[in-house]
């Protein structure tokens, strides 16, 4: 018997590693090109991802895209020029691409984002291996999770779901930031222009203590008439410094809503003013909402991907592997390869809490969606006779109200000049017109609110052209599948 040295068996070991490497290799190579055909012949779904939704839907409806600002920076967006007074679309541009919180939820479409291309992803086949040795022979064995590719379309519709889910719901973020910025824009326009009417109110009064003081020296009324307009003068005075420090409050909120409380800027208003609009009838208003809200349309497709989250959980208990096994002999014999499948027996575990849990998801998604939809018609409601109240309130002022106590105080102010008026019918018409205007402004902002919020509940600009409602409520029901169409109740 031929005796092999220590030298030499170290290298016919050597041989046999290489060449046993070498074949893993080819079958390795062999079986992962099986897995890949076995893949691509399985139904595809791409990952829906487009972080350009939230942007291109804000703009349709605003008018405004936000654009995407890095942490603790403020800009300008292009289009705001500040040297002409701010106006409310610049106000809400601006507030888009600087509000903190919003830029926050954006991020979360990212995260959204990478869900769905880890749901498309193929699950990585395991690799089992015995290197050869002198008493014992080498083993790879390649399990191949073949569940996981037939359960890949569900869960990448899944993702997508999600996907959409949030997207539609940072658009209604979106929307409900620039309903904030427009309050807090008007806000501070109201208080700048209450400011205004207090300094004319203390002009009236001064005129009014002027001609009061001339009178008295001339004779002709008592010095407790004089003291009368002084008070009032006073009280003119006191009310002109507390609007003018609710224009400082105002601001600094409207800054911080804007999301640039430290830059330097100088705010200027273009003023305060309503322009009527045709806000159509309440029931086509609340048919545009069920067409348009971004929120509802995140309620169906949260229910849609509940729905698919219980089909799948029909078939979560699964786990069915294919497996490649070669085995390779201590010397330079042929290998022996054989496949075969490894799976679960489904005896105890069929997912039956995974199933009841989903069911319940489901059950709540539905809720959930009819609740939107409740408050939609709620929303809508309040805000469009909101708006009716605040018009027809601001039209009799203006058109009735106002200018014939415009006439009176200049009727009463010549006619106590003249000694023929007393000082008390000037007090309550002076106090009647300034009641007037001061409501003018209240009844203003308030229509300006009203629409604000009517635009956001609709989810659209009332001066935007029509839509074909019906076509896109027809789009958002068919996403709304009932939960007996679509959980079976076969426990398998």
């Amino acid at each position: 018997m031929r005796h092999v040295g220590g030298k030499a068996l170290l290298q016919q070991r050597w041989r046999w590693s290489t060449a046993y490497l070498r074949k893993t290799a080819c079958s390795v190579a062999s079986c992962s090109a099986w897995l890949l055909l076995a893949s691509i012949g399985c139904h595809q779904v791409s990952p829906c991802c487009n972080p350009k939704h939230v942007s291109k839907a804000l703009g349709s409806r605003l008018g405004v895209e936000p654009a995407v600002v890095p942490p603790r920076t403020a800009v300008i967006p292009d289009g705001v020029v500040l040297e002409d007074g701010l106006g409310e679309g610049e106000a809400v541009a601006t507030g888009l691409a600087n509000n903190s919180l919003f830029q926050a939820a954006l991020a979360q479409l990212g995260m959204l984002g990478g869900d769905a291309v880890q749901a498309s992803l193929l699950a990585n086949p395991q690799v089992l291996i015995y290197l050869p040795t002198a008493h014992k022979e080498g083993q790879y064995t390649i399990y191949g999770p073949i569940e996981s590719y037939f359960l890949r379309p569900a869960r990448v519709k899944v993702a997508n779901r999600e996907y959409r889910r949030v997207g539609e719901q940072l658009v209604q973020n979106g929307l409900n930031v620039a309903r904030d910025i427009r309050f807090a824009y008007i806000d501070w326009v109201l208080a700048r222009a209450q400011a205004d009417l207090a300094h004319e109110s203390m002009v009236i009064r001064q005129g009014i203590a002027d001609i009061t003081r001339k009178r008295f020296e001339d004779g002709e009324i008592s010095e407790l008439e004089t003291i009368a307009s002084k008070v009032d003068l006073l009280n003119a005075k006191a009310l002109l410094n507390a609007q003018v420090e609710n224009v400082y409050i105002a601001e600094a909120r409207l800054r911080t809503v804007l999301g640039v409380p430290e830059l330097d800027l100088d705010l200027v208003s273009q003023g305060l003013s309503f322009a009527p609009v045709q806000w159509g009838d309440e029931q086509s208003l609340i048919g545009t909402a069920l067409a348009c809200r971004p929120d509802y349309h995140a309620a169906a497709w949260t229910v849609s991907a509940a729905a698919e989250r219980a089909k799948l959980s029909r078939w979560m208990f699964w786990r069915f592997d294919g497996v490649v096994d070669t085995r390779t002999g201590p010397y330079d014999l042929p290998s022996r390869v054989g496949g075969g499948m490894r799976f679960d027996l489904p005896i105890f575990n069929r997912n039956q809490g995974g199933r009841m849990r989903a069911d319940a998801e489901l059950a709540a998604a539905l809720h959930a969606r009819d609740a939107i939809k409740d408050s939609i018609y709620q929303e809508v409601r309040t805000a469009f006779h909101q708006l009716q109240q605040a018009s027809r309130n601001l039209e009799i002022l203006e058109t009735e109200i106002i200018p014939n106590l415009s006439q009176a105080i200049a009727i009463a102010e010549k006619g106590f000049a003249d000694g023929g008026t007393d000082y008390l019918m000037v007090y309550q018409t002076t106090t009647q017109y300034l009641d007037a205007r001061s409501r003018a402004l209240d009844q203003t902002a308030m229509a300006n609110r009203a629409i604000a919020e009517l635009e956001r509940s609709i989810s659209r600009s009332l001066d935007a052209p029509p839509l074909d409602v019906q076509r896109m409520i027809d789009d958002t029901t068919s996403m709304e599948i009932s939960l007996e169409s679509l959980v079976s109740s076969e426990d398998h």
